[in-house]
């Protein structure tokens, strides 16, 4: 049959664009199947709130190479150091503003490979960075977020995230918009004690009902760096408030984590003990547990909970009491400290048992392992913090502080009357 030169020409080019499509198609599969490398970023990760996203890592080399910034009193022992010591970790750059500090603290870092910066450009610049640990002031917290998301970095901030609930919610915004992990550093779930408390609760230790969770503290509850005329834990321009926003956010993530989240709250703040201080200085609030897919027994929704904090009480005994009653019992312990026994009393108040914990050298080094595992796609552990529980947990203190300070809009600090 015979063919004329256009339908020839025609039907080469047909043969010629089918060959190419198919060698298009292979090219990307095969840049898809490869294992990423080092030279991958985390900008290239889709992550929301409430999820992560994975640093794809295969060889044992390509470890998260993370950034501090901020290096004050929180950071030297709690959670500093964890990120040299963690597994697929190393600490690459440092970042404070006081001269001298941030070589300082770099000086101290394995390896001799760890830089120090005093400007924040520069240091979101450092080559290789893939994520930064934000341990500055709450206050500081929302514009240097901006420029981590910015500069494509996965993020790890410390509590309270915001200053507010809407503060809080804005700075998960900026990394849901960038398509980057964001972690918050509420540490307490990590820790043995915690866990322990869920698998008594899954055990059926103290039934398989919730009845109420209660908690009491009298003094300051461990609060760091708590000298001079104004420490900036008591400054709400800083802080957000008082020391419940450093102390007590903890534990009312805890009672998430381990309960289910905490609704139709109510509660009110204020100022006992402390005229010379602008800040509240005492917190009550109740609520109820709500309904969650993460709680340890499937029967907690509907227990009752109620907290108080008295932060600068002389006229009683200090004392840090955080209890989870059953319809078979309660399980006792100390609400801040990461060690401390775990008591089981049974319906009577007999008491059943003594769980005992060491306080770890770090007490942070439990989640930023965590956090650098999953990064690096090695495996998800169920009490990672995000953004999420960060928001509920602000929502929670807000309502208890909202008479307080007139409202908690974010901005409520620059207002002369809060």
């Amino acid at each position: 049959m015979h063919i004329s030169r256009p339908c020839l020409l025609l039907r080469l080019l047909h043969i010629f664009a089918a060959n190419l499509l198919f060698w298009q198609t292979f090219t990307f599969l095969s840049v898809i199947s490869f294992p990423l490398t080092r030279r991958s970023t985390i900008k290239s990760v889709i992550a929301t709130s409430g999820m992560s996203a994975s640093l794809v890592t295969t060889t044992p080399e390509s470890n998260v190479r993370w950034g501090i910034i901020g290096l004050g009193d929180v950071c030297q022992k709690k959670s500093g150091p964890a990120f040299y010591k963690c597994e697929g970790s190393n600490l690459v750059a440092v970042m404070r503003r006081t001269p001298g500090k941030a070589k300082d603290f770099a000086a101290r870092v394995p390896g001799g490979k760890c830089v120090g910066y005093e400007d924040l450009d520069a240091f979101l610049q450092h080559p290789g960075l893939d994520a930064v640990y934000i341990s500055t002031r709450p206050g500081d917290h929302l514009e240097i977020c901006r420029k981590v998301a910015t500069a494509g970095k996965a993020c790890y901030v410390e509590k309270p995230v915001g200053r507010c609930a809407e503060e809080t919610e804005q700075i998960v915004e900026i990394f849901a918009g960038a398509k980057l992990p964001l972690y918050t550093a509420y540490i307490s779930r990590a820790y043995e004690r915690t866990q322990a408390v869920r698998r008594l609760l899954k055990e059926g230790a103290i039934g398989d009902k919730l009845v109420h969770v209660s908690y009491k503290l009298v003094g300051t509850g461990g609060a760091r760096d708590m000298d001079g005329k104004l420490p900036w834990r008591l400054d709400a321009r800083q802080s957000g408030g008082g020391l419940i926003m450093d102390v007590g956010c903890h534990l009312l993530d805890r009672i998430d984590y381990i309960c289910g989240p905490l609704e139709n709250v109510k509660g009110y703040a204020e100022n006992k003990h402390s005229p010379s201080v602008p800040v509240e200085d005492f917190v009550h609030l109740n609520g109820d547990i709500g309904k969650a897919a993460w709680a340890a027994i499937p029967n907690c929704e509907g227990a009752s909970v109620e907290c108080t904090w008295d932060f600068a009480s002389t006229d009683q005994q200090s004392c840090d009491v955080f209890q989870i009653s059953g319809s078979k019992g309660t399980l006792k312990m100390a609400g801040m400290s990461p060690a401390g026994p775990i008591e089981v009393y049974d319906a009577e108040g007999k008491l059943l048992r003594e769980l005992q914990f060491d306080i770890p050298e770090h007490t942070a080094q439990a989640l930023i392992q965590a956090i650098t595992n999953d990064l690096r796609n090695k495996g998800k552990r169920d009490f990672l913090s995000y953004g999420d529980n960060s928001i509920r947990t602000q929502r929670v203190l807000d309502i208890a502080l909202k008479s307080y300070y007139g409202g908690r809009e974010a901005g409520y600090w620059k207002r002369r009357e809060s």
